[in-house]
Formats: structure tokens, C-alpha cells, sequence
């Protein structure tokens, strides 16, 4: 099991005891600067000498909105990252960017693919698609098309 949490850092003691105890995967989410864990920096630090069951939940759209090359994020966070929130947006290094359909962005979805493959990434990756809330269940299938598409040719 793996819980996805932006916890206080004070809590981390507690809660890596917790982890080892219930033998459950704590993953700590970012969100874009100014938000505590947006760095993966920051969350290497908060968990240096907690439980090997404590990492990230790793977010590249957020990453993108603050400036972060997401391929160097996700390389700091090898071995660490539990889960995946994946997006593609439309501006880099902007607040106000949004999603768009998984390819067709700034975020680079082939070499993203292929770092988590080089990485043998085995968790989780939740599509996310925070655009057009109402009505957005057809760009969440294109996404997932040109994602599989993609995995597809990376396989070749």
C-alpha cells in the first residue's frame, strides 16, 4: 500500500515508525514553489535517515510550473519515487499553465518515458488532467492513447 501525503517535516519521525510498523509506503507529493515539497531537493532532505518506505509522489506538471527540468527532477529522486502524477502543459516554468493532451506539450513525454524505463520505475502513474474539469474525459483517453502509443515506440 502506498499513502500519497504532503506531511509536516516534524511529523516524518512518527510517521517513518509508522511505515516500518505497518510495512506501508509513505510517498510525499509536490506542488508547485512556493509549496514545501516542490524541490525535489527538499524531499530528499526530509527523508535522508527516515524509512526506505518514505519517498515521493512525484508530480512533472508541477515540476514544470516551477521551473524544473523534469528529467533532472525525476534522475534526483531515482529509487525514491513510489507514484507518478503525470500531465503535459502548455507553457514551462509558468503558474498559469495547463494541461494539455500528453505529447502534444512542453513537458517531453518520450524522454520522460524513457527515464522512468531507464529507472525500471515499477509504481503507480495517475493521469491527472486539471483543464477543462466539466468535460474532460475525452482528452484524458487522448492522453492515454498518445501515452500508450508512445511506450509502444519506446519498446521497439
Amino acid at each position: 500500500m502506498i499513502l500519497n501525503s504532503e506531511p509536516g517535516e516534524k511529523q516524518l519521525d512518527f510517521l517513518s515508525k509508522l511505515c516500518d510498523k505497518y510495512d506501508i509506503k509513505l510517498a510525499i507529493h509536490n506542488h508547485p514553489e512556493p509549496s514545501h515539497y516542490w524541490n525535489p531537493d527538499v524531499i530528499l532532505k526530509a527523508i535522508e535517515g527516515k524509512s526506505a518506505r518514505i519517498g515521493a509522489a512525484a508530480d512533472v506538471g508541477h515540476w514544470m510550473r516551477s521551473g524544473l527540468d523534469p528529467i533532472a527532477s525525476l534522475k534526483k529522486l531515482e529509487g525514491k519515487i513510489f507514484h507518478l502524477h503525470f500531465k503535459d502543459l502548455n507553457e514551462f516554468g509558468s503558474k498559469k499553465a495547463h494541461d494539455v493532451h500528453w505529447g502534444t506539450g512542453k513537458l517531453g513525454m518520450e524522454a520522460v518515458q524513457a527515464e522512468l524505463k531507464r529507472q525500471g520505475f515499477k509504481g503507480m502513474i495517475s493521469a491527472e488532467y486539471e483543464y477543462n474539469w466539466k468535460n474532460n474525459m475525452n482528452d484524458v483517453k487522448v492522453s492515454a492513447e498518445n501515452f500508450r502509443k508512445a511506450v509502444g515506440l519506446l519498446g521497439r
